[in-house]
């Protein structure tokens, strides 16, 4: 065998092995989040130390983080995410309302629905929000959008 050659070691290849490990650090994450929170949050920021760009990872530590109340670094841990994604918008959306920020909060639901409009869980939490912030027609627009899904696919 011959050591590889520098055109050999092309950043996909390596990052590859990389990508494996994060996923790995994540599945690993993923298992714990039941019976060891810390652990979980641990692999979870590991493979984000490995992949940055890790979304499942960076949406799982995320949502763990709020549920901590830990919702200032929650949000920046959403926030530096370099991929969209609806699940991630809405998470933050939820973030931004425990943290009592409305317009935030709709504006990610907002971006939640751009992403995947059959997202109907953020019709209804939208609604609610317009709701009680007095603007009714963008309440009942979502509400409505909400009942549809409901009743063409179920809940």
């Amino acid at each position: 065998k011959k050591a590889a050659s520098v055109s050999d070691l092309s950043p996909e290849k390596l990052q590859a092995p990389v990508a494996a490990q994060a996923d790995a650090h994540y599945a690993r994450g993923h298992a714990l989040e039941d019976s060891d929170v810390r652990a979980a949050r641990a692999a979870y920021l590991t493979a984000l130390e490995l992949q940055s760009d890790h979304l499942e990872a960076r949406i799982n530590l995320g949502r763990l983080l709020h549920l901590a109340g830990e919702l200032d670094v929650a949000e920046k841990i959403y926030r530096q995410a370099r991929t969209a994604s609806a699940l991630l918008s809405f998470n933050l959306a939820i973030l931004m309302e425990d943290m009592n920020r409305e317009a935030d909060a709709a504006a990610a639901y907002r971006d939640a629905l751009a992403q995947d409009p059959q997202l109907h869980d953020a019709h209804f939490n939208l609604s609610r929000l317009y709701e009680r912030t007095a603007q009714p027609r963008e309440a009942l627009q979502h509400l409505l959008a909400y009942r549809r899904h409901v009743l063409q696919f179920g809940e």
